[in-house]
């Protein structure tokens, strides 16, 4: 009885040993988090423990069927590839291991590699997690070649399972650093190509980059990248590196194959990674040292624009990784080759908008937003006698200009916004017709035709209607004066009567028409007005006292919203109240009894604007194109009995132009028209 007592007793003191050694051993390893460390101080404690003189710890690989190298104990310098042992689920020593077990190994029953490092049998234990081979642990003492008594056995295998589990966390954690290493080593890798790409707007450059960056993650042979026209199914653009076929040779062999790997996958749409190049009948030799290829389409909005194709020397030389990276490399690429063919597209027509503008006579400048000068052709040189050799290009427009009547032009049309039309007369006395229109992308397009020739023929014109008119007027006043002569001699029936007031008619009727063609072309050969700060209330109010018999012969009612606003205006009195005039009057005579005409303005930052307001006739949208032109009228059947020359309204077109305002119209058939007048205010004002 005392002899079982004492047994137990020395049962229970070797349990708490073992328990003390594995709660020892869990210490130690638990805190170690790398493999190697973890599996050197393990084999260290596997040697203390075993008195083994030398010890050898493998760790199963992930996704693989070998046991590689982890950690030693007198074993010398060893690399993790010149200890492997590759494993089979089915093996008898694995099935021995997973029971629990350990197995004493002889020379002939290891590999090759594993048998030339131990020599000599050895004892072996598998490290198992939820049926997982994580490891195995060879245990040496080549001093006498004996192995560990059993009771030692029975404690490395009752160790098993927290070694197991430590070993698996460390493999674990040193895959995941170095998994999140390789992240964040390719994160800062792309990193440095976007940076590099956005650089670069250079196409060239742009698929020299790109290919270097594919061959130096990959350690490739060589590469090409290449455009696809999808339309047409062609590759062209071709850029190679690493090849030593010069680009003569390469371009040769490409026009004899018909089909290549980058055609069917720029085709599919989808990367291909070929491991032996060899069994592909679509494989393209650019090196006979190639045997793996890789390729891969760009993308720009799911249409293929280009592939990458890359080559190593090596059989099946490319992994799942080496893909990932070259199809993000590739979604950058292809937003740089848009960018490098967007900027090359910009270029080449710029250029051809450079050429035409240096051939073209008129004078062609682009003033920015803020100001600045950001375009000038070589006629604008000429024309205002700028030093050609000076680059203008950024310099403010009122340095270039300053205190010339060009300079004045450009502030008023931007005072009034829009599109703005005047003339220039330049130091060499020739007329220039400049328009200037604003664009809220560009800022101010200026383009000055020269009118001279146009000019000069204007003057000759205007000269002839001033001979003709004046030789029109001397009869027509004979013509008059004898009727009067015949009415105040003569006693004629009603009949006679009727025909001496037509033919006086008349003649009043051809004055009238003369008067108006003498305005028009004085106002054309360009009129000088004498302006001054004046209220825009008594422009209306003499305007509308001007017309209003007109409005009581029709029983019109003239509203006058204007009332006594003393926004002051620049302008030449009189012309503007010919202006309102014959707007006011054209209301009246444009609508139908019992109607009425609203005068209204309102102010706005450097303008006033005017509005006449009817409920007459209307005008119809082809015929407000050409209002303004000379001796147009609407033929309507409603205004079909109202008199008129035809000039009043281009007449009003010249004076608000001269004034430097703008006059528009607004009009429905049946629902009246509104004519609208612009006009800059004075300085006073704007103080």
């Amino acid at each position: 009885m005392a002899t079982v007592n004492l047994q137990n007793v020395e049962a229970q003191t070797q349990e708490l040993e073992y328990l003390r050694l594995a709660h020892g051993l869990a210490q130690r390893l638990g805190t170690l988090l790398e493999l190697k460390p973890m599996a050197e101080t393990l084999a260290h404690a596997l040697a203390e423990i075993a008195s083994a003189e030398r010890v050898l710890v493998l760790a199963t690989e992930m996704n693989s069927d070998m046991l590689r190298f982890a950690g030693g104990f007198g074993m010398g310098e060893l690399r993790a590839e010149q200890a492997l042992y590759p494993f089979s689920d089915r093996s008898e020593v694995i099935e021995t291991w997973r029971c629990g077990e350990y197995v004493v190994l002889q020379p002939g029953q290891m590999p090759i590699r594993l048998a030339d490092l131990v020599g000599q049998q050895c004892l072996s234990i598998g490290f198992y997690v939820e049926n997982a081979l994580q490891g195995a642990a060879f245990l040496v003492d080549p001093a006498n070649g004996t192995l560990p008594d059993e009771s030692i056995c029975q404690l490395l295998t009752s160790l098993a399972p927290t070694i197991a589990i430590s070993l698996r966390s460390a493999r674990e954690h040193t895959m995941m650093k170095k998994t999140l290493t390789g992240k964040l080593q390719e994160h800062q890798m792309l990193r440095r190509i976007d940076r590099d790409l956005l650089d670069t707007i250079e196409l060239d450059a742009v698929f020299t980059m790109t290919l270097d960056w594919a061959m130096r993650f990959t350690t490739a042979e060589g590469a090409t990248l290449s455009l696809y026209d999808q339309d047409a199914d062609t590759l062209y653009g071709f850029v190679d590196l690493g090849y030593s076929m010069s680009p003569e040779q390469i371009q040769t062999l490409r026009a004899a194959h018909d089909a290549t790997i980058a055609h069917r996958v720029a085709r599919s749409g989808r990367a291909e990674i070929v491991p032996d190049v060899s069994y592909d009948s679509n494989y393209l030799m650019l090196s006979n040292r190639v045997q793996s290829h890789v390729s891969v389409p760009v993308m720009r909005e799911d249409r293929v624009i280009g592939v990458i194709s890359v080559e190593s020397k090596r059989l099946n030389g490319f992994a799942d990784d080496h893909l990932e990276f070259i199809e993000k490399l590739a979604s950058r690429a292809g937003v740089a080759i848009d960018n490098a063919r967007l900027y090359t597209d910009t270029r080449r027509e710029r250029e051809k908008l450079s050429r035409i503008l240096s051939n073209i006579a008129d004078v062609v400048i682009v003033v920015g937003a803020e100001g600045n000068i950001g375009l000038i052709n070589q006629s604008a040189f000429s024309v205002f006698g700028l030093p050609p050799e000076v680059d203008y290009m950024g310099r403010p427009f009122e340095e270039v200009f300053a205190e010339t009547e060009f300079l004045q032009l450009f502030q008023r049309a931007r005072r009034l916004g829009g599109i703005t039309v005047g003339e220039l007369t330049t130091a060499d006395e020739r007329t220039f017709s400049a328009n200037l229109s604003h664009n809220e992308s560009i800022g101010w397009i200026i383009v000055m035709h020269d009118i001279t020739p146009l000019k000069e023929i204007d003057q000759l014109k205007t000269e002839l209607v001033h001979t003709v008119s004046h030789d029109l007027k001397q009869p027509l006043s004979i013509m008059n004066g004898y009727v009067e002569l015949l009415l105040m001699q003569e006693k004629l029936d009603d009949v006679g009567q009727n025909w001496a007031g037509m033919i006086q008619k008349s003649i009043q009727k051809m004055r009238q028409l003369i008067d108006d063609i003498l305005d028009l072309a004085k106002y054309e050969s360009g009129l000088k007005l004498e302006t001054s700060p004046l209220p825009i209330s008594i422009v209306i109010s003499e305007s509308i006292t001007a017309t209003s018999l007109s409005a009581e012969q029709k029983n019109t009612q003239i509203i006058n919203e204007v009332g006594d606003d003393i926004t002051m205006v620049q302008g030449d009195a009189s012309r503007l109240v010919q202006v309102f005039t014959n707007l006011i009057g054209n209301a009246i005579k444009y609508s139908p009894k019992d109607s009425s005409v609203t005068v209204s303005a309102q102010r706005r930052e450097t303008t006033i604007r005017i509005a006449i307001r009817d409920n007459g006739y209307g005008i119809a949208p082809e015929d407000q194109a050409r209002i303004f032109d000379r001796f147009f009228r609407v033929r309507r059947p409603e205004t079909r009995e109202i008199e008129g020359t035809g000039l009043g309204l281009a007449i009003v077109k010249k004076l608000v132009e001269a004034h430097g305002g703008e006059i528009g119209v607004e009009s429905r058939l049946g629902e009246g028209t509104t004519f609208y007048i612009t006009l800059p205010l004075a300085d006073e004002e704007l103080a």
